[in-house]
Order: C-alpha cells, then sequence, then structure tokens
C-alpha cells in the first residue's frame, strides 16, 4: 500500500540539500519501498524491485525510476512541491 507521507530528502556534499527528494512509490505497482542500510538500494517489500539511491531501477520487475519531486530551501524551511525538478539528475 503507498505511503503518502513519507519522501526521502537526498544530501548532497555534507549538509547541504539536494534540489530532489524521491518520492518512495515503486513504479510497478504503487506500493511503499523502505531504505535498506544493508543492500544499499531501496526495496519494495511487495514484489522485491530495488532502486539505488538516486531512485534509479537496478532489479525489477519495476522497469522505471522512482519518481522525483522538487525541494525548496528558503529561510531555513524545506518545502516540497509536488512536481518534477526542473533538471533531473540522473
Amino acid at each position: 500500500m503507498p505511503d503518502s507521507s513519507v519522501d526521502y530528502l537526498i544530501i548532497q556534499d555534507g549538509p547541504k540539500i539536494a534540489e530532489y527528494a524521491i518520492n518512495p512509490i515503486c513504479t510497478h505497482l504503487g506500493c511503499t519501498v523502505s531504505w535498506d542500510l544493508e543492500k544499499n538500494h531501496f526495496i519494495c517489500p511487495c514484489h522485491g524491485s530495488q532502486y539505488d539511491s538516486q531512485g534509479r531501477v537496478v532489479q525489477g520487475p519495476a522497469k522505471r525510476s522512482l519518481p522525483l519531486i522538487t525541494v525548496v530551501v528558503k529561510q531555513n524551511q524545506i518545502r516540497l512541491v509536488d512536481r518534477k525538478p526542473a533538471v533531473d539528475p540522473r
């Protein structure tokens, strides 16, 4: 089942937050993926799809990368905007 209350922020170069976050909804059938620290991948509990740290598919059955959303940092506040970032870093 999807959990729309969870998004993963990406930290780059120390404390800097990337301009995108990863939406954890599996592109296969919509289950919520979670980060597996041991495997260093996002893993879908439903059918075993795996994604790397940027949300790219490394093992199916999913064929598309995890969706990205835009991160805006303004006045020390972090806001997630439900749209694709201007530039896909992948």
